[in-house]
């Protein structure tokens, strides 16, 4: 999660001023390298540069940085977030808006997918999990150690999950 950092002021005062790189990765818990790469792509803009080649951000530089790590936080990789700024940079508002809120949309069912595999993940570990606590208690109960499981009789005919099938073989 990226950190909230206060909207960058010039000591103390209320204006707001350029900043440098390496005080915008600060504030946002970016590196200057990621910083770098965000401008290569487009994503973000360096105001000015000092007379000494330095890159020096506005303060709305703070919350498009934000916005790209809330952006990757949801899954989206840095060319999708290129194709995110391209339409809504290009396009009129409504356009923009309605184009933003297509690719949400096709991210969401993206992320209830992923959502829905991993709690078929979750079910198969909680059934091994439940499989072999079994087997444990009745290796223990028996008074058996080493290789009863797999031959024991604590399941019946029940096939065991297949990350307990897997360990078997």
């Amino acid at each position: 999660m990226v950190p909230q950092a206060p909207l960058l002021k010039l000591g103390g005062a209320s204006s707001e001023r350029e900043v440098r790189i390496g005080d915008l990765a600060r504030a946002t818990g970016k590196t200057q390298r990621a910083l770098r790469l965000y401008e290569e792509l487009g994503l973000l803009e360096p105001e000015t540069r000092t007379a000494g080649g330095f890159r020096t951000y506005g303060a709305d530089a703070l919350e498009r940085v934000r916005f790209i790590g809330k952006l990757q936080e949801l899954g989206f990789t840095l060319q999708q977030i290129q194709q995110v700024h391209a339409v809504t940079s290009a396009a009129a508002p409504k356009a923009a808006m309605e184009q933003a809120r297509a690719l949400y949309a096709d991210k969401q069912a993206e992320v209830a997918a992923q959502i829905e595999r991993l709690q078929q993940l979750q079910h198969e570990l909680s059934a091994s999990l439940a499989y072999l606590e079994t087997c444990v208690s009745a290796c223990t109960a028996s008074g058996t150690t080493g290789s009863c499981c797999g031959t024991c009789a604590a399941h019946g005919g029940e096939r065991a999950p297949n990350l307990v099938e897997g360990i078997r073989s």
